[in-house]
């Protein structure tokens, strides 16, 4: 099967230069500010600048004067893209820490390329990033006027790291677009077979209408596998079609899970009330199970004549009739699609027939959006502790200060950081650096509950959202987190056969802090609580974050290993010692 490419509409293109042209002006500006008063590493300023008008001539010129055709735009996209290299290479080489942003930079460029472009462009484009991202880390191990690596191991990690990230980027752009071929070519057939059955069957007016409603269920659903890849909204929008064909009360899908090999139900619609489902279901259970484990579609007009029914009682008391189908993609099992109802003889078997063949366009979209989901969790997590990362933690924690203003349930924000952690990786080496990291990420997943927000802020440093906790009460859960850690030993070797006592410091703020200034307001509609939000929530997460980090570096210019509130908390230093400890 050939595979498609997608051209994108000329008005992209200024939109494209414009947003080019943002992030190269902030680049200039940030390395301009940081390193002109203390380095000549650039040259004079007068090129340093005239490096930035260049570069955006020559984008400009480019999209001015060639106008941009599917024959031609994937060879102005390379052009471009040259051009930017160059300036961010030199931009960038000169300071080792730039590298990683440049590396997330090329692997939006690359995983772009590789989903719009033809496979010949996106595999050069991968080359030339990973040639790009290694000559970058070879100028900053042998340029002696920079602060380089530490050590050859540390720079060979990053490229290593930069050159994977890369590879699955590229690998899992590429299954999506390749499952988006395939659906195309999965409705052209089934339109193809219809439009073959009018013909020949002469079929009558009102089989005609059946048929015409078959296909915009068809083509409602294509739709919206090819624009959602988000769970939630995807399959809302599936059910929303399928009502177009089916009478039922209840929509599942479950989804084999390899570890546990069981089928947990993954998404589900209709009325709990009238109807339900189990939540797990063995490979050897019910009718779920059979058709899973036979890769057969059942259709069952009453479920108490059933052997496989009876054998399993469902949580759903009032089904009275199902259709389940496997979903199968590319000769795998994925999971099974459900429709039950509590009326005997729902489904017909015109409808049953319908449901096998839409059943390889759901398996697509199940199986884009599974690795919709993986790109998105493994972006969000960090993987040295599996904690959030930054961004992770951030998507997170707005939600969290929003809800926490709108319906008056106070945050504690605790920032932390490992003392003398520079110490640790000179005496014992970066290996050990990262089990001590990897051991204190551990103690926050045991030691906080299940609804605060755990995070990795940064190298050593660690951020917790305690949620609905007041202001008395979060330095009491600090100094107990701070006791905890410092009666711990951390390992201090890879065979784990000698320990060290290691401590934090700690900063903490509160969405009760003084400087705060919540603005929160309604939807102009009307009122209800689902109207309600904070009109500043980014001014006040930097707020509150800044508070936090301050207090940070208080408790480490007065000795460390203390907890230290931030001077805008409700309460004093002082009257929060006074507060019981629990140990």
């Amino acid at each position: 099967m050939n595979q498609k490419v997608y051209h994108l509409p000329a008005r992209f293109w200024p939109y494209l230069v414009a947003a080019k042209l943002i992030g190269f002006g902030s680049s200039y500006i940030f390395v301009w500010m940081l390193y002109f008063s203390r380095s000549t590493d650039y040259g004079s300023p007068a090129f340093f600048w005239s490096s930035l008008v260049l570069m955006a001539v020559l984008n400009i010129c480019l999209f001015r004067f060639m106008i941009p055709t599917p024959e031609n735009h994937d060879r102005l996209f390379l052009f471009s893209l040259a051009i930017d290299l160059l300036t961010a290479s030199y931009l960038f080489m000169f300071e080792p820490r730039m590298i990683l942003i440049y590396l997330i930079a090329l692997i939006v460029i690359n995983s772009f390329y590789n989903f719009v472009m033809p496979r010949s462009t996106g595999t050069l484009l991968s080359v030339l990033s990973v040639v790009f991202y290694g000559f970058s880390i070879l100028l900053a191990r042998v340029n002696p006027e920079v602060e380089s690596f530490s050590t050859n191991v540390e720079a060979n990690a990053y490229a290593l790291i930069g050159i994977g990230a890369l590879a699955t980027a590229t690998i899992l752009v590429r299954k999506i677009k390749r499952n988006i071929d395939e659906i195309y070519q999965v409705s052209e057939d089934l339109v193809s077979e219809l439009s073959q059955q009018a013909i020949d069957a002469n079929l009558a007016v009102e089989s005609l209408v059946e048929r015409n409603r078959e296909v915009q269920t068809l083509l409602q659903i294509l739709e919206n596998i090819i624009s959602v890849l988000d769970w939630e909204e995807l399959f809302g929008k599936i059910v929303e079609a399928l009502r177009n064909r089916f009478d039922f009360d209840k929509f599942s899908i479950y989804i084999y899970n390899h570890e546990d090999q069981r089928l947990e139900l993954k998404v589900e619609s209709g009325d709990e009330t009238a109807t339900g489902v189990a939540r797990n279901v063995k490979l050897d259970q019910g009718v779920v199970g059979w058709c899973f484990s036979n890769r057969e579609g059942v259709m069952i007009d009453d479920v108490l004549e059933d052997k496989r029914w009876e054998s399993f009682n469902q949580r759903g008391k009032k089904i009275r009739s199902l259709a389940c189908m496997p979903l199968m993609f590319r000769q795998e099992a994925l999971g099974v699609l459900c429709l039950d109802s509590h009326h005997v003889k729902s489904f017909d078997a015109d409808a049953f027939a319908f449901l096998q063949n839409i059943a390889p366009l759901i398996s697509i979209a199940v199986s884009n959006s599974l690795s919709y989901t993986t790109v998105k969790t493994e972006s969000h997590t960090d993987n040295l502790t599996q904690l959030n990362n930054h961004g992770g933690f951030m998507e997170k924690f707005i939600p969290m200060l929003n809800e926490s203003y709108c319906k008056d349930v106070p945050l504690g924000l605790i920032y932390m950081d490992i003392d003398h952690f520079k110490s640790i990786n000179d005496s014992y080496g970066h290996l050990v650096g990262n089990l001590v990291i990897q051991e204190l990420a551990q103690i926050l997943k045991t030691f906080f509950r299940g609804t605060d927000l755990v995070g990795r802020w940064g190298g050593e440093e660690f951020a917790v959202v305690l949620k609905g906790t007041p202001p008395e009460i979060s330095p009491r859960i600090a100094e107990q987190l701070r006791r905890k850690v410092e009666a711990h030993q951390f390992p201090i070797s890879l065979q784990r056969d000698a320990f060290k006592q290691v401590t934090i410091s700690i900063g903490l703020a509160t969405t009760s802090d003084t400087n705060l200034k919540p603005e929160v307001s309604r939807g102009s509609r009307s009122t209800g609580e689902g109207d309600v939000f904070l009109k500043n929530v980014d001014d006040i997460s930097a707020l509150l974050v800044d508070n936090a980090d301050h207090a940070l570096y208080t408790a480490k210019n007065s000795g460390r290993n203390q907890v230290m509130l931030s001077k805008f908390f409700p309460i004093s230093q002082t009257e929060s010692k006074t507060i019981e400890i629990r140990t």
